[in-house]
């Protein structure tokens, strides 16, 4: 998921991607306070959490700034910058690695000889 801390991972959105068939991890960019613990994945799978460190992880999901001349300035990143790296072979084997703690999971083609 390409989102940001207030960009994307609304819970609607999550519930659906969570319930998805076939789906076995998501990997996000970003910790999404829109999302909170309560609809979020594992931090394994985040590349980049707060920049201001935080006594704790919001639990509930943040209603979403109300856009317009109005709405607050987005969160400035002032931390460093994590990426998701994937490999792909062309076997249809992928292996998926976060950058900020170094966390990597190879998956597999599914109904191709020699594999699950």
């Amino acid at each position: 998921m390409n989102n940001g801390t207030r960009k994307g991972g609304q819970p609607d959105v999550m519930t659906v991607l969570h319930t998805s068939p076939g789906l076995e991890d998501l990997w996000q960019m970003h910790f999404s306070q829109l999302s909170g613990q309560e609809y979020t994945v594992p931090s394994i799978f985040i590349a980049n959490m707060q920049d201001d460190p935080l006594a704790a992880m919001p639990v509930a999901p943040i209603a979403a700034p109300t856009p317009g001349p109005d709405a607050p300035a987005p969160p400035a990143h002032n931390g460093p910058a994590y990426w998701i790296k994937v490999g792909a072979q062309s076997d249809g084997t992928f292996t998926v690695t976060n950058t900020r703690n170094g966390f990597s999971k190879t998956y597999r083609a599914i109904g191709r000889p020699g594999t699950n």
